[in-house]
């Protein structure tokens, strides 16, 4: 193996910090690839024999692996002058949970940024790092970054593990009011959505008592809400019921970011309609063509599925490679329904009269998400702690 210290030999010094960026860039490339799930912000100081690294990086395990890896490519005596998230200034209330119906985040921490994801109530974020005018860092559970300074509540350790194992109720109507009395015209305590997840204090007859992570209690009617550990248990990840959660949907405008019954993109639609079976697939269309099971295709498509997914894009050329920008769910054959301006139906089928020419150009390939496993990348709620019914 050729080290670096001795490839550096009579260079400049211009070029030795250009070999040394480089080798952090590969080193970045190797340990983590997708700045959407990982923080990863090294910079390298070369003063003599010794390589002083300084930034942040998103945990003592990757810090290891960055060693490890600089390690077995220089000479150097190597400095570790790296943070680890989370920061030390958020002490030890490094957990969250979501208290506002759908929380915002955003790719910076700014009003005005992108809006790149959104988190339900009662969804479980892990803390990272502060930035200025109370916004933060936050990993929601499909492992995506953002900034948000929308109502959450910040949690120890202990009282987390509290929280997650306090029975609940999952909101499972698009749309619904919790009110401070059972009464039609009692005062709203806020708006809830499908797939929100609220503590229950008692069943009130008809109604459920519900508590939200900041403490705020009020009324649900039940018809618009379930035991989230017997609803859990019944979620599966079957073709018919994919289809039947995705067509509950029609008409929801097009938000990009969006991940709620409020306004979804494309992902965001896959991806809820998935969770509401008790599947939690990742946020971004490129991401979710990279889990489940590839479909061998036949002209007629009679292999694809309802529930499949089908991704679309740019194609590679000799310069640049394939970029997959959109996401659906097939029906069935060449049908398909998706997030475009709204939740609509289209396909790929000329004769069809949704036929969608601009996305029969742009179409890649199919991938099966039914009946995956993790070694697919496809998680169940069951598998993730927070979620694990509880009896």
């Amino acid at each position: 193996m050729i080290l670096w210290t001795a490839v550096l030999v009579g260079c400049s010094r211009q070029a030795e910090k250009t070999m040394i960026a480089d080798l952090l860039k590969q080193a970045q490339t190797t340990i983590a690839p997708d700045k959407r799930t990982a923080v990863f912000h090294v910079t390298g100081d070369l003063q003599g024999e010794t390589l002083t690294l300084r930034g942040e990086v998103h945990s003592v395990a990757m810090k290891g692996e960055l060693l490890r890896f600089l390690r077995g490519k220089v000479n150097y005596g190597i400095v570790d002058s790296l943070e680890v998230l989370p920061e030390a200034r958020l002490g030890d209330k490094t957990l969250g949970i979501i208290s506002v119906s759908v929380a915002n985040i955003r790719t910076k921490p700014n009003n005005a940024a992108e809006l790149a994801n959104q988190a339900l109530l009662g969804t479980p974020v892990r803390l990272l790092k502060r930035g200025v005018e109370g916004w933060l860092l936050v990993q929601t559970p499909d492992e995506y970054l953002g900034w948000t300074k929308d109502n959450m509540v910040r949690m120890t350790q202990a009282q987390y593990d509290a929280w997650a194992v306090t029975p609940k109720v999952i909101v499972t109507t698009e749309f619904a009011i919790v009110r401070t009395g059972k009464e039609g015209v009692s005062a709203a305590v806020s708006d809830v959505v499908i797939g929100d997840l609220l503590a229950l204090e008692k069943v009130a007859g008809t109604h459920y008592y519900v508590r939200y992570p900041d403490g705020r209690k009020g009324f649900l009617a039940k018809v618009m809400a379930e035991p989230f550990g017997s609803w859990l248990l019944k979620a599966k990840d079957k073709s018919e019921r994919i289809i039947a959660t995705a067509e509950r949907f029609f008409g929801v405008p097009y938000l990009w970011g969006g991940t709620s019954s409020k306004g979804m993109d494309c992902s965001g639609f896959t991806k809820m309609v998935y969770f509401l079976n008790g599947i939690l697939l990742p946020r971004d269309a490129s991401q979710q063509a990279k889990v489940g099971i590839p479909v061998e295709l036949t002209q007629d498509f009679a292999s694809v599925q309802p529930g499949d997914l089908l991704f679309f894009g740019t194609k590679a050329t000799d310069r640049t490679p394939e970029r997959v920008t959109h996401v659906a769910i097939s029906l069935g054959g060449k049908r398909f329904i998706h997030a475009s301006s709204y939740v609509q139906v289209n396909s790929l089928d000329p004769a069809d009269s949704d036929y969608s020419e601009d996305r029969a150009v742009a179409f890649f390939y199919v991938k099966r998400m039914i009946g995956a496993d993790e070694r697919s990348g496809v998680r169940r709620l069951t598998t993730i702690p927070y979620y694990r019914p509880i009896e």
